[in-house]
């Protein structure tokens, strides 16, 4: 019966199966909704479906400031937003954007996973992923709406978002503008020079 529903509906397997790996991946039915066109109704079922449970109520998080808040947040939001800029520079006409959007952030995950000297905030977390697919979709949003943008550091020419909507726009770089408090915590350079003064 499935199998006869998929080919009746062109098209439509392939939306399945980017569901059920946005899905696997922990992405909530709003997200499923915007990238793979199927109603919220159709999103839920196939959550309870390929889940085995009802999803997950309530908004996606949004926090304009979530990457200054830590220089950590800001190198994994830089991390993945550069990962799908790239390759939606190298996108042809008939990429979907879901799959696009998959393979970058799955190539975060992997990129993440790796990293030889996690810092306190990644080591308390599951393979040091601090950014869900979830907030990866808002970051996505806010950085197509020119509230972020990719920036290249002058020091060590690795690149991060930089925040458009403060008056002076906030632009640290989350590698070599960092310092480490008394307990390991990476902090802002900024915030070391409060302290100071």
């Amino acid at each position: 019966m499935c199998i006869l529903l998929f080919k009746l509906k062109s098209g439509f397997s392939y939306e399945l199966v980017l569901a059920e790996k946005l899905f696997s991946l922990g992405a909530r039915t709003p997200l499923v909704v915007s990238l793979c066109n199927f109603s919220k109704k159709t999103a839920i079922r196939l959550y309870k479906a390929t889940q085995q449970r009802s999803p997950k109520q309530g908004l996606l998080p949004y926090d304009q400031t979530w990457i200054i808040r830590s220089s950590v947040n800001n190198l994994h939001a830089s991390i993945f937003l550069g990962i799908f800029q790239d390759l939606t520079n190298l996108q042809t006409d008939d990429d979907h954007d879901a799959r696009l959007f998959i393979t970058a952030y799955e190539l975060y995950c992997q990129v993440v996973a790796n990293n030889p000297r996690p810092s306190k905030l990644e080591k308390s977390v599951a393979q040091f992923i601090l950014l869900d697919i979830n907030r990866a979709w808002e970051l996505n949003h806010q950085f197509n709406s020119n509230l972020l943008n990719l920036v290249i550091c002058k020091k060590c020419q690795a690149r991060f978002l930089r925040l458009n909507t403060l008056k002076d726009p906030f632009e640290q770089c989350p590698i070599c503008e960092v310092w480490a408090d008394r307990i390991g915590r990476r902090r802002w350079s900024s915030a070391k020079a409060k302290q100071i003064a």
